[in-house]
């Protein structure tokens, strides 16, 4: 099976994340309990780790096969239901790394530590500054997978963790930087661990960095409104639409996107968080089904200018309405009168309906089809970078995540 590929016995998440077709970490830490060389495979996953760590090297294929054959593991000895290691490690650093790929080499660098648990202060600080350097640079993320590996030992990492980014924050982690601490910091933010929340809430009143105060703001709130649909294209300015119009690329545009859609399945599926402090959106593009591209992006609350929800033609099914109406009228009153000039009952019958119709029908798109039911649009504007913009929003969705937003920045 390739290292990226799903197997068939995992599911989604209850999260619904765009990254839901890995399996969950308990799944694959329970299946590397019961493989013969489960404790040789993440022993194998921990030494390239932290030698990646202490080389600052971002590629994991150095040495794997040397390593492998260290500890007498075959490529048969490392095929498990989530692929295989080897392959795994072996993947060139230009090739993507789908999510099965990484839940699997997080879970056994996680098992790794777990199986030597680093005993004391300074022991721990090493190998959460091996961590977070390694999170930052390469697909593995051993924290994701520290709670249920490690249980109760985990609390001193954490600590070491916050420790982390309380020195980065002040600009004396210098190896890690600030990349690492907003590893760690989304780390802490999303760990269930009493300790990590602790620590979490702490930071969250502490922290000069925006980005990392609004991670660990998020593990003060109960939870985030999420809102599922598509990356559009901004709105584009006057200028743009002139000069697009002009040369006729308003129109090549939209039809290229609509090749694109149809005959290369191309879709740019998103989902947006909100929380009281930040909007994180998750977003993938995908082409004939296979996913070429991840995205993260984090909008502080402080760093956005304008967050807007917009609903294109909100009015269409109103015009549409009226236009029906006025357009059955004309031609029923026309029949109703020949009808009546005549004296034919058929005519009169006839422009009698057509204009019952024309008054259903405005009726029916006025009253029972509101522009609310469909989809919205929600732009968000920040101060620094491009804008970006969601398409296919629940309505109602979006209004819950918008609220949300705005009762965290009056609170």
């Amino acid at each position: 099976m390739p290292a990226d590929q799903t197997p068939p016995k995992s599911t989604l998440g209850a999260s619904g994340r765009l990254t839901a077709p890995s399996a969950p970490i308990p799944e694959v830490l329970a299946e590397l309990a019961g493989h013969p060389r489960g404790d040789d495979l993440a022993r194998l996953v921990h030494a390239i780790a932290f030698a990646c760590a202490d080389e600052r090297r971002t590629s994991l294929p150095d040495g794997a096969r040397d390593a492998a054959a260290r500890l007498g593991l075959s490529t048969e000895d490392a095929e498990t239901p989530f692929g295989n290691v080897l392959a795994a490690l072996e993947r060139s650093p230009n090739e993507p790394t789908g999510p099965a790929t990484r839940a699997l080499l997080s879970a056994l660098l996680a098992r790794g530590i777990a199986l030597a648990p680093p005993e004391g202060v300074e022991a721990e600080r090493r190998v959460i500054e091996a961590l977070a350097w390694v999170a930052a640079h390469t697909p593995l993320d051993a924290l994701s997978a520290a709670d249920a590996a490690l249980g109760p030992k985990a609390d001193g990492l954490w600590r070491e963790a916050a420790a982390l980014v309380r020195r980065a924050d002040e600009g004396a982690a210098p190896l890690v930087g600030r990349a690492g601490a907003l590893v760690m910091a989304a780390a802490l933010g999303a760990s269930a661990s009493a300790a990590a929340r602790s620590e979490a809430k702490t930071l969250a009143a502490e922290a000069r960095d925006p980005v990392v105060r609004a991670l660990l703001q998020d593990a003060r709130s109960p939870g985030a409104a999420v809102a599922a649909g598509e990356l559009v294209p901004p709105p584009r300015g006057p200028l743009a639409l002139v000069l697009l119009a002009v040369t006729g690329l308003l129109f090549v545009i939209p039809l290229a996107r609509l090749i694109g859609r149809f005959v290369l399945r191309y879709r740019c599926p998103a989902e947006m968080r909100v929380s009281p402090r930040s909007i994180t959106v998750l977003a993938k593009t995908e082409l004939l089904g296979r996913t070429v591209r991840e995205r993260e992006m984090v909008f502080p609350v402080e760093g956005l200018t304008r967050v807007a929800r917009e609903v294109r033609y909100p009015r269409l099914a109103m015009y549409a309405g009226l236009f029906a109406l006025a357009i059955g009228s004309y031609i029923g009153i026309s029949l109703f009168v020949d009808g009546a000039r005549a004296g034919s009952p058929d005519l009169l019958g006839m422009g009698a309906l057509l204009v019952a119709v024309s008054i259903a029908i405005d009726f029916a798109l006025t009253n029972l089809m509101p522009a609310s039911r469909g989809r919205c649009r929600v732009v968000l504007v920040p101060q620094k970078g491009p804008t970006v913009a969601l398409g296919r929003l629940d309505p109602a969705l979006a209004d819950s995540a918008i609220c949300r937003l705005l009762q965290g920045s009056s609170s």
